[in-house]
């Protein structure tokens, strides 16, 4: 019966490839890799261009990822002529179309392979499978983040709760999420593979946004 998630994958994970930040960036005339990590994401953009950028650029690819998901959730209702939310079928098809945009986030084939990190796309799908574990999960990383201010260590233990919390309190009990969710989690590890490299070397930089005044230190994430 899910035959369909050949194409509607495909689809997703196009969606997932444009690049918000690259786009907003280019508005704005600032190269990003030639900024801090040289990364075409939301982390990169906040210290190119500040905070308020930051926060746009994750809010719309949190949205890019949601309207995806949501998408699939439409798909699934007419072809079973049922709204109804969720059951397996809505679940599944849901979690593997926001994995599809969150890979096509991190490797776009619009721009060679080369894109963000996928933590606002993550945040996009989870907020619509599971609003009240991300309230959770986002209760305990954003002081994480205040505190510490090492942004890929406050993303790699926040998208791993919200993956645990999900599958413990939220998602159905059934292989196939279970593997999704797992493939979400590995993802992120991956697309912060050297991010972690630091981290265990002790090597990690701060979280630091563009100040108004002065030259700014820009580190890598």
């Amino acid at each position: 019966m899910f035959w369909w998630l050949f194409l509607l994958c495909p689809l997703a994970y196009c969606i997932g490839g444009f690049n918000i930040a690259k786009t907003v960036a280019k508005l704005r005339h600032v190269d990003l890799s030639k900024i801090g990590s040289g990364n075409a994401g939301a982390t990169n953009v906040g210290r190119a261009m500040g905070f308020k950028w930051f926060i746009f650029v994750t809010l719309l690819e949190g949205l890019k990822c949601a309207s995806v998901a949501l998408i699939g959730y439409f798909f699934v209702s007419f072809y079973r002529g049922e709204f109804t939310w969720y059951q397996n079928s809505h679940y599944i098809v849901i979690l593997a179309m926001g994995l599809s945009a969150i890979f096509g986030s991190i490797f776009p084939v619009w721009y060679r392979f080369k894109g963000g990190k996928g933590l606002a796309t993550t945040i996009g799908l989870a907020f619509v499978l599971n609003p009240l574990v991300m309230v959770v999960v986002m209760a305990i990383y954003i002081p994480l983040l205040a505190i510490t201010r090492i942004m890929s260590m406050s993303t790699i233990l926040g998208v791993t709760t919200w993956a645990i919390l999900s599958m413990i309190f939220d998602a159905p009990q059934i292989l196939p999420v279970i593997i999704l969710y797992c493939a979400c989690v590995a993802l992120i590890l991956f697309s912060h593979r050297q991010n972690i490299v630091r981290l265990l070397t002790g090597k990690e930089h701060k979280f630091l946004l563009k100040k108004k005044s002065s030259s700014e230190d820009v580190h890598n994430s």
